[in-house]
């Protein structure tokens, strides 16, 4: 059975969240340009980690959020 995902590109970063179970998100973060971010290899959060959200678009915000408060442009 395949994990319902979604995907959101930005001008920095690739986001893509992976419904693992109900109520249970992953989120993968890539930066676009690895040599211009600290977060080179980009980072994955999950629920434990701190990802709220109830639907997919909830969580590409949050996430989106996420990136954008600890990596500015």
């Amino acid at each position: 059975m395949a994990v319902p995902e979604r995907s959101r590109e930005l001008g920095d970063v690739t986001i893509r969240v992976r419904d693992l179970r109900p109520g249970f998100f992953e989120v993968t973060l890539r930066p676009t340009s690895p040599e211009a971010r600290v977060a080179r290899n980009g980072y994955t959060l999950d629920t434990a980690r701190g990802v709220r959200g109830r639907s997919f678009a909830a969580v590409l915000d949050r996430a989106e959020a996420h990136w954008r408060l600890n990596y500015p442009s």
